[in-house]
């Protein structure tokens, strides 16, 4: 049985707990958040023993074998590194840092301990990625020539979502000064995980950021400085080219990722929007004159939750790692770098 502490309990938290409870091999044994009511709340909706309000405090006096981090952006650095420095695996939500640097200390402390980690990027759940990640490393649609991808929501331009404008949970992700990297940081850190994934590393970024005039500048405690959309043209280390944008004034759009990957021998195309189970795919001798898609279900594939206790389990660590989020981690600074420089810059 796999004891797990679950540190910090706002909204993400709640699937974490979900997942992880669902498990036989699992036992939710600790609960942690700074702030007293919400980890008292959280602890008796999941029956969870044990609750508290000090990281520390919990580490030093609960038998863990694990803990899922579930902070706010800034703290999974400092939070990791505590658990970690006591022997325990770490899953931990994205991003796995808020800069390269620290990405990659965690990273090396984890591997000097030989710590299980994982990271939450959340759509490698999606079958049809796993799947197009298969497909592509066998070179069923041949070398990768082009990419193109979106990540598009719309709750800055309409109320799908809620009123942005009086919900502290939007406000933060518009402010610098509460820790936001904007679209890019947020959503865009998905985006990268996942083409990056299935097409292949990034060797060169060219990237745009945009904040939007939003009627004001600030609301209350919050700036809102943060981007809101971005445009980044990427070159691949296998030569292939792409584009890869998002942005939350995309009406119409409550929640897209989109992902076209165009070969010499075929193409694929996963809308996850529609599903995380089909793929449209065309390659094929039959298809060199035409534009025959076929679309096909893919098979089940594990969570990243299932991935990670099975990691511990088996003592292999499973992806995606902290290898990945810091690798993803260096495409984010890299991309703030480009737009700071405006100019393509090597990763």
């Amino acid at each position: 049985m796999i004891k797990l502490a679950i540190i910090g309990t706002g909204g993400m938290a709640n699937s974490h707990a979900k997942n992880f409870g669902s498990m036989k091999s699992v036992r939710i044994v600790a609960c942690c958040d700074i702030n007293e009511k919400r980890v008292k709340d959280f602890a008796e909706k999941y029956s969870i023993k044990n609750w508290f309000t000090d990281v520390d405090k919990m580490l030093d006096s609960i038998k863990l074998d694990a803990v899922s981090v579930v902070t706010s952006d800034d703290s999974h650095y400092k939070v990791s590194i505590k658990a970690i420095k006591r022997g325990l695996h770490v899953f931990c939500e994205k991003p796995l840092a808020t800069n390269e640097r620290d990405a990659l200390e965690m990273l090396r402390e984890a591997k000097r301990r030989n710590i299980i980690t994982g990271v939450n990027f959340s759509y490698r759940n999606a079958a049809c990625v796993q799947y197009a990640h298969k497909i592509i490393k066998q070179g069923r649609i041949g070398r990768i020539i082009h990419v193109e991808a979106s990540y598009l929501q719309c709750w800055l331009s309409s109320m799908a979502w809620g009123n942005w404008r009086t919900d502290p949970k939007f406000l933060w992700r518009l402010s610098t000064k509460h820790h936001s990297n904007g679209t890019l940081g947020d959503i865009g850190v998905h985006i990268y995980d996942m083409v990056s994934f299935v097409v292949g590393e990034f060797e060169e970024i060219n990237c745009l950021l945009k904040t939007f005039d939003k009627g004001v500048k600030r609301i209350g405690e919050y700036v809102l400085d943060a981007n809101d959309s971005f445009v980044s043209m990427v070159k691949f280390k296998n030569g292939a080219i792409g584009t890869i944008h998002s942005s939350r004034w995309a009406t119409g759009h409550n929640n897209s990722l989109v992902l076209r990957v165009f070969g010499d021998k075929g193409a694929i195309e996963i809308d996850l929007d529609k599903s995380y189970h089909l793929i449209r795919i065309c390659k094929g001798k039959d298809n060199i004159n035409q534009t025959i898609w076929e679309e096909i279900r893919c098979p089940k594939v594990p969570t990243m939750y299932e991935r990670f206790i099975r990691s511990i389990q088996t003592k292999k660590q499973d992806r995606p790692s902290f290898e990945d989020g810091a690798k993803v981690q260096r495409y984010l600074d890299k991309s703030f770098l480009s737009n700071k420089l405006n100019k393509w810059v090597k990763v």
